[in-house]
């Protein structure tokens, strides 16, 4: 659900006080509108409404929708509330199918490292003999020969016994007890018995066991263990790379049908909707074939009086620093990391600083609604998006109305009902209502935080998709993150984790003196006083009985009747003509 915008100055909102930002409904641009009308009116006079918004100048998007139908609207019924079901089937099967292929590619893993690690001791001495340094290089291919001894001894050599003839070396320790060690101090040449017994002190005998050892083991090293593991490990390489791309593959394939799921929301899903149902005297499941859906359209567009905000071109595409647009010095910091085109520059918006105490307090409230963390690319994406428009409307792009540059909007929610019922004798009827179709006035700051509350809707639904497909965490971390929290941390990292989140708090604490300016106000406004001080001072208009309902509310009051008029002359309503 869309969050609680904070709505003043008073008297016709408390929340925000003169100059720090507006969003005021005007008391006659609220208006329930209720129209029925046989199969298609209702619907054609939706996209109508959406189609014609943009071509007003407006920004319009659908924030919220939901569907409800009745099991005795069987087609209906089938069309969607099965094919949420079909979906969860399909989503079920391909979670198992992607455990499957996890538990596949991690016994091909485990096969690969264990591969590696005797190319690992190949590769070991053949640099070693090829380096310049012969001290240093005799030691690294050293420690590969010991490797492949040892699992030549422990692998292969100990197999050779033969019934009641003890003759691998492990078994025949007990007569020569250096024979292991003196086994791996041979080198490849060391192949003649009696130049192996004089050349390590050993008796002829050991020498003879110890040169055959040697053949053997070279045998074994280059004629069929060595190209043994390359052809495995080429295959190994070439089978986890394919199952890793298959296992990717598998979770893109996957993410569609998720987003589907998400996108057919059942009423009876949310709070809201169970307590519209209960109050809904037509909806009658059991025996009447009938559906209802919702959509909550949101629209808006600068607009200013005429002697306010005229800029030249040139001011209105300027570059001011990040820090004069908001952004603090670590926001700034994080932005210069990730993206190196960044320079610590903006382009100014008609008010600035943009990104205010306001529009944080909003960014603090979408966190908590949609369980995302906002970050300052999001913060800069989201005045991207509205400065977009304005550099187009300079430029003269686009075929549509041009926006004001201005840091006043217009805003209109449309909460669109939309019920099909199908009556006994077969005939079909639409009825749409429009309930609380409200129109605003807002400043930027606020409608900043409907871009950003939209680019918080995207980052749930991915976050969802990642959640479900395993990529992170339950609550949203990444799963690097969340494997270093498991593991064990020292006192010292504990100590800096406590001295991390006091900062933190620290951090939240600075609004303090903004809620001891406002506990002051509400004191002198309950004995009636209007101390200077208090009555607020910032970037937007703070002149609320003089300006906003004799100027400004006037715009937005024309524009809500010339959308309610266009909804009225759809369905032909008597005396109403469509602009």
């Amino acid at each position: 659900m869309p969050i609680e915008y904070p709505e003043g100055p008073p008297p016709g909102g408390k929340e925000l006080r003169p100059g720090e930002g507006i969003n005021n409904a005007p008391f006659e641009a609220n208006e329930y509108l209720d129209f029925t009308t046989r199969m298609g009116g209702a619907t054609g006079a939706f996209y109508g409404i959406v189609f014609q918004l943009p071509k007003w100048g407006f920004e319009s998007f659908k924030i919220d929708e939901s569907i409800q139908v009745s099991p005795a609207f069987q087609q209906y019924y089938q069309l969607t509330v099965q094919q949420k079901q079909q979906l969860e089937t399909q989503i079920n099967q391909g979670l198992s199918n992607i455990s499957t292929a996890i538990g596949n590619l991690e016994l091909t893993m485990h096969d690969l490292r264990k591969y590696k690690e005797f190319m690992d001791y190949f590769t070991m001495i053949e640099k070693g003999r090829e380096m310049k340094d012969k001290k240093k290089g005799e030691e690294i291919a050293m420690q590969g020969e010991q490797s492949l001894k040892s699992i030549f001894i422990d692998q292969v050599d100990a197999y050779t016994d033969l019934p009641n003839t003890p003759i691998a070396l492990r078994s025949i320790v007990s007569r020569w007890p250096t024979i292991i060690a003196d086994f791996m101090r041979l080198k490849d040449e060391d192949i003649d018995p009696k130049k192996i017994a004089q050349k390590y002190g050993v008796s002829e005998a050991q020498g003879v066991i110890l040169g055959t050892k040697n053949k053997l083991y070279r045998e074994w090293r280059d004629q069929l263990f060595k190209i043994t593991v390359k052809q495995r490990f080429e295959t190994l390489v070439k089978l986890t790379e394919a199952r890793k791309k298959s296992l990717e593959e598998s979770k893109k394939a996957l993410k569609p049908l998720i987003a589907k799921h998400m996108a057919i929301k059942e009423f009876l899903d949310t709070e809201e909707g169970r307590a519209f149902f209960q109050k809904a005297r037509f909806w009658r499941p059991d025996s009447q074939a009938i559906s209802s859906d919702k959509m909550v359209l949101w629209a808006w567009k600068p607009y200013a009086p005429s002697e306010k905000y005229k800029f030249t071109r040139e001011l209105r595409l300027s570059e001011i620093p990040a820090m004069r647009a908001g952004f603090t010095k670590k926001e700034i910091e994080e932005l210069k990391k990730e993206d190196k085109d960044f320079k610590g520059t903006v382009k100014a918006l008609p008010a600035e600083p943009s990104v205010d105490n306001v529009l944080r307090d909003i960014i603090k409230k979408i966190e908590q609604e949609y369980g995302v963390k906002i970050e300052a690319k999001d913060i800069l994406e989201a005045r991207k998006t509205l400065l977009d428009k304005f550099e187009k409307s300079v430029k003269g792009f686009g075929s549509y109305e041009s926006w004001i540059f201005s840091p006043y909007f217009m805003f209109y929610e449309m909460p669109i009902y939309r019920n099909v019922i199908r009556l006994p004798n077969g005939e079909e009827l639409e009825n749409l209502f429009i309930e609380s179709f409200r129109g605003f006035m807002q400043s930027q700051n606020i409608v900043l935080g409907h871009y950003i509350e939209l680019i918080a809707r995207d980052k749930k639904l991915e976050l969802h998709i990642n959640q479900m497909l395993g990529d992170m965490g339950d609550k949203g971390e990444e799963i690097e993150s969340l494997m270093k929290e498991m593991l064990y941390k020292t006192p010292e990292e504990t100590e800096q984790e406590k001295k991390n989140k006091l900062s933190e708090s620290a951090e939240k604490a600075g609004s303090t003196f903004k809620k001891i300016g406002d506990g002051m106000k509400k004191f002198f406004d309950f004995f009636g006083m209007n101390i200077a001080f208090t009555r607020g001072s910032g970037l937007y208009e703070m002149a609320f009985n003089d300006r906003l309902p004799k100027a400004y509310f006037l715009d937005v009051g024309r524009t809500f009747v010339l959308i309610a008029n266009y909804f009225k002359a759809s369905f032909n309503v008597p005396g109403v003509t469509k602009v």
